[in-house]
């Protein structure tokens, strides 16, 4: 396993939630745009349709866990109290961002 100093634990969580969040916006733009496109049944059952046709989205929250295990383990080291904060907040933003259905917010 690679060995990471301490200090570069937050630089890599805030990477890989930009990263998670990118992903999970570009996704639910799609699932939007799909929405938009059905209409009568599909419309109705469109969770449905949301789950087998996107359900890969729900893996961009790896990203995210990685995210939020390397802000805290991060916590541990120098004193940039800001950079870890900002490290976990967007973690956990991340991780909701993927289970929250944007999408609907875009139509």
């Amino acid at each position: 396993m690679i060995q990471l100093k301490k200090n570069k634990y937050p630089k890599v969580s805030i990477l890989l939630s930009i990263i998670s969040i990118a992903a999970s916006v570009f996704i639910n733009i799609q699932i939007a745009k799909q929405y938009l496109r059905s209409v009568g049944k599909n419309r109705a059952l469109f969770g449905l349709y949301e789950l087998l046709q996107f359900g890969y989205q729900y893996y961009v929250a790896i990203l995210g866990f990685i995210a939020l295990v390397m802000a805290i383990l991060g916590i541990k080291g120098d004193n940039r109290r800001s950079l870890k904060l900002s490290a976990i907040l967007l973690s956990v933003l991340a991780l909701i961002a993927v289970f929250v259905r944007i999408w609907r917010l875009f139509v």
